[in-house]
Formats: C-alpha cells, sequence, structure tokens
C-alpha cells in the first residue's frame, strides 16, 4: 500500500465550500500546480466561430463557460501547428499556429481568457518527427549537410530488415533515399542524436512556454530514440527518459509549474513506471485499460488491489508522481461504442475515473456520450478515412458545431444512435454530463479526492464491491475518504460508513441505506479514522 506522503509537489488545495479561508485556498493551490482535470479537444472538431465548418480558437473561447460549467481546469490541445494533415501529427513550422485555427494573435487571446478563468492550456507538441513538407526535411533530401543530419538516413550498412516497436516497417524512400519514420513515410523521424535537434527542440519550448503555455504533452515519447532506428548506436529505453529528464529541468526553469506530459502507449506499467523518472505524467495506459474493463465489464475483485500495487510501483520510480489516467483517447474507439450506449456504465466509468489519484483527462464529447469508431479506410468524396471517425464534431447544438466532416451517410455507418447535445444535457439532470460536473465538483471540493496521497484497498471487497480509501494529510489539514462503487446489476445494502459527500444520481444523501446497481457513493471518514 502506499503510505508515503507523494512530498511537496502534492500539496494541498482547500476550497472555500469546506474551510472557508481564501488566503489558505490560495497558498494551497499554488502548492499542487500539476493536479488539475484536463479536457483533451481536437481544435478542428471542437467549436466552430465563423461558420466556416473548421473548429478555431475563438470557438474555445465562445464554449469557455461550458467548459467551466462542466468543471476542468485544464485544456490539452491536439497540435496545433501548420500541418498538410487534418490532425496535425506532421508539422511544418513549430512557430506558427495552423490557419484553419486562426492567428497567433486568436491564440494568445485564448491563453487570456483561460487563464481569466483559471483554466490551463496544455499543447500537444510533435517532437518525435516532422511533416515530411517541413523546410529541415526538404533541405535534407536536397542534400543539406546540416539538416541532413537531423533526420536517419540509411548508409550502405543499414539493415533495411529491421523492425520497429511493434514490427513496423520504419524505413522508407523518396529521391532513391531511405529514412527513418516510425509512423508513416510523411512523418520522418528526427535524429535525436543530434545535438542540433535538441537545441531547435529547446528554442521551440522557450517560445511557447514564453508565450504563457501551462504545459506540453509529448507525442510518442517512448520513441524519441527508437528501436532500431540508430544502427551506428549503442542505446536503450532509457535514452528516451534521460532526455526527457533534461527537458522537464529546462522547462521548470522557465516556469518552475510547468506541467510535462508524455505518450507511452503501453499498458505494461512495469515499462511505464521508469517514465515518472522524466515526465511529471506518462498517460497512464495501464490504469485506463483497468478502470474502462472494469467500468464496463460485470464485475472485478482485483480492481483496488491492481490500482494499489501499481501506484506503489510508480512510487518506487518518482516519489511525487502523478497519474494521468483516463479512459479512451483520440486513438481509440469511443466509449459510447465500447457498452452499447449503456448510460449507466458510462456514468460508473466517469465516477471511477474522477475519483482516482492524479489528474485525469477527459476525450472532448465524452461527457455526453459521443459514438465513434475507427473507419476501416472507406472512402469518403475521394478521400480514404481512417481515425477521422474517431475524431467527429461535438454536436453542441448550435452555431458552434463543426462540419469539416459532414459526410451523413458515413457518419450514419459509424455513429448509427443518437445522443441528446451537449446544450440539451446541461440542464437535464439525469444526463452523462450532469454525472460528470457533479463527480468533478466533489473532487474539487474534497482535498482528499484532488489530492489524496495514500491509497488503501476498502477491507470488504468482493466481486460484487470494490471500494478504496483516499487520504490526505499536509501540516494541520487532513481529509480521508471511503469511495465504494458498486460494479454490479444488484441494489446492495451499504451501511452507516461514515458522512456521505457524494451519491450516484442525487443530492439527497439523507436515509441512504442502500447502493445502487453500477453506482458510487463517497463517504468522509476522517472523524473516524482519527478516533
Amino acid at each position: 500500500m502506499i503510505r508515503k506522503i507523494f512530498g511537496i509537489a502534492l500539496g494541498i488545495f482547500l476550497t472555500l465550500a469546506i474551510y472557508g479561508c481564501e488566503g489558505k485556498k490560495d497558498i494551497l493551490g499554488e502548492a499542487n500546480p500539476r493536479n488539475d482535470v484536463y479536457y483533451q479537444i481536437f481544435v478542428r472538431s471542437f467549436a466552430d466561430s465563423d461558420d466556416d465548418g473548421v473548429g478555431d480558437f475563438q470557438g474555445i473561447i465562445g464554449k469557455l463557460d461550458y467548459l467551466e460549467n462542466l468543471g476542468v481546469t485544464g485544456l490539452w490541445l491536439m497540435p496545433i501547428n501548420p500541418s498538410p494533415s487534418y490532425h496535425g501529427y506532421d508539422v511544418t513550422d513549430y512557430y506558427d499556429v495552423n490557419s484553419d485555427y486562426g492567428t497567433l494573435d486568436d491564440f494568445r487571446k485564448l491563453l487570456h481568457e483561460t487563464d481569466e478563468r483559471g483554466i490551463k492550456v496544455m499543447l500537444d507538441m510533435v517532437f518525435n518527427h516532422t511533416s515530411d513538407q517541413h523546410p529541415w526535411f526538404q533541405a535534407a533530401l536536397a542534400g543539406d549537410v546540416e539538416y541532413r543530419d537531423y533526420y536517419t538516413f540509411a548508409t550502405v550498412a543499414t539493415d533495411r530488415s529491421l523492425l520497429g516497436s511493434w514490427g513496423q516497417n520504419i524505413w522508407h524512400q523518396q529521391q532513391d533515399q531511405y529514412y527513418v519514420g516510425y509512423f508513416s513515410s510523411t512523418m520522418p523521424d528526427l535524429n535525436f542524436f543530434n545535438d542540433a535537434v535538441h537545441e531547435e527542440i529547446e528554442a521551440i519550448s522557450d517560445f511557447w512556454v514564453e508565450m504563457g503555455v501551462d504545459g506540453f504533452r509529448l507525442d510518442a515519447a517512448a520513441h524519441f530514440y527508437g528501436i532500431n532506428e540508430y544502427q551506428d548506436q549503442n542505446y536503450d529505453d532509457y535514452e528516451n527518459i534521460i532526455f526527457l529528464q533534461i527537458m522537464r529541468n529546462n522547462l521548470r526553469a522557465l516556469n518552475p509549474d510547468f506541467y510535462l506530459v508524455g505518450e507511452i502507449a503501453i499498458n505494461a506499467e512495469s515499462i511505464v513506471a521508469p517514465y515518472f523518472r522524466g515526465l511529471d505524467s506518462p498517460l497512464d495506459f495501464p490504469v485506463a485499460s483497468k478502470v474502462s474493463s472494469v467500468a464496463l465489464g460485470s464485475g472485478s475483485s482485483t480492481y483496488a488491489t491492481y490500482l494499489d500495487k501499481i501506484y506503489d510501483l510508480y512510487a518506487n520510480q518518482n516519489f511525487n508522481f502523478i497519474s494521468a489516467p483516463f479512459l479512451f483517447n483520440h486513438d481509440m474507439d469511443r466509449i459510447a461504442d465500447y457498452c452499447d450506449g449503456d448510460l449507466t456504465k458510462m456514468k460508473l466509468a466517469a465516477e471511477m475515473l474522477l475519483t482516482l489519484p492524479g489528474t485525469p483527462i477527459l476525450y472532448y464529447g465524452e461527457e455526453i456520450g459521443m459514438y465513434g469508431i475507427k473507419s476501416s479506410g472507406q472512402y469518403s468524396g475521394g478521400v480514404q478515412i481512417w481515425d477521422e471517425t474517431r475524431r467527429l464534431p461535438i454536436p453542441f447544438g448550435d452555431s458552434y458545431t463543426t462540419s469539416w466532416f459532414s459526410d451523413t451517410n458515413f457518419q450514419s455507418v459509424v455513429n448509427n444512435q443518437t445522443i441528446a447535445t451537449a446544450n440539451e444535457q446541461m440542464t437535464d439532470p439525469d444526463s452523462l454530463f450532469s454525472t460528470y460536473q457533479h463527480i468533478i465538483a466533489a473532487r474539487e471540493a474534497n482535498i482528499a479526492l484532488r489530492y489524496g496521497n495514500l491509497f488503501t484497498p476498502y477491507e470488504n471487497n468482493d466481486y460484487k464491491i470494490q471500494g478504496f480509501y483516499r487520504e490526505y494529510e499536509y501540516r494541520d489539514y487532513h481529509q480521508k475518504v471511503l469511495v465504494i462503487h458498486n460494479l454490479s446489476r444488484e441494489e446492495l445494502p451499504i451501511g452507516s460508513l461514515g458522512t456521505i459527500i457524494y451519491a450516484s444520481g442525487t443530492e439527497d444523501y439523507a436515509n441512504i441505506t442502500t447502493i445502487s446497481p453500477k453506482s458510487t457513493i463517497i463517504f468522509d471518514v476522517t472523524e473516524i479514522a482519527n478516533d
């Protein structure tokens, strides 16, 4: 069990709702700059301010009331740099923004407006590779010696039969030249054994941090030093971690509160854990996989003990680790498809995610139950479609709804069930949005839920009931809560275990003696713990 205080980075935030002390709230909030609830936005699909069908920065500004109402305190923007692709994960200019989304001044305005509301902004930074249309790569192809060393080109000694991390071909050809592209021929990998590449990345990072960005989510952070990419070098996976340590130190020098997140897209906690040495938060795929499988399944007798084990593993790597759990993301089919639109399961999944330690991340539209599955390469308007259907426009039900991907015949195959719009769900107390809103509010209002430094499985767990204690102790402030999830389809008796501070589907906590199927109850047990 984790029996350790996570350190100064995990201080204590104290809300007016509980303790009524504004001064202490500010001090304690500043002591915990990396504990938030983040909301992942694909800008193209999110909110359109100028009726061109494409989401933009001004659209996000126009929907800040929606985001604030939901309760999120951070935004993760998927790539905003210029790019030849719709998704932006192949950058042509690291110092500018995609003109579809607006201008740099528009982005600065977004930073100002979010800062005014206490909402942080984290950018998706693609440093593993560039676009093959980036000027660096074009110069490399043309024979420029300096920029040729920005990438990895094959020599006569190169064995191009060697494969990448997941058995993929990594060698591609243009103009009779072979080069490494771990993800695609249009995404040539940068050479991380070249100090000039490190200097470029540092300069790019400085540019955005000085503009006011609060964090980076690093794409493909496990592949900077990819398997078989550099055949003339002796290296292993720890080269990635060392690079990330240096990068984090440089970013901290610019902004002590900066939050560095990385995509380590693997479910093996033994591989993810060491990345806590270099990152504040490797995206927590192991926990995400467990939460989603249990929430959408029929029960589990090991859920809490698994979490307890994994958090201990993380703490052994970094005493101050911050887990970054989520349910699904832009590379996965959406939760509604996995559970056939079962609203009860989606509500339970939200509660399970948002009662966990760390900084949870919501994928846009998840709070209203959006559908979306990967296409198998079908064609729409002459364009081959793959992940576009996992990144569809969010249906606000007003003029902000984007239409960049509007082939209704194709969408009807993917999103074959209708959901209520975001605007409709905001006013419906029984909606999925309302569940997200209330569990986020409970997390915000209770220091053990937001910053809980101790995690202990509930002593009476079984296949139907899975619970755990979360506790936070800092100076003279202390709270301990007990989170109970009913994973079954049965209503079960529950004793008086403490003061109820959250119960699914109600704000009337009087006379609760049972826990509903697929639901959650949270007790404050601080006084009991102190007895």
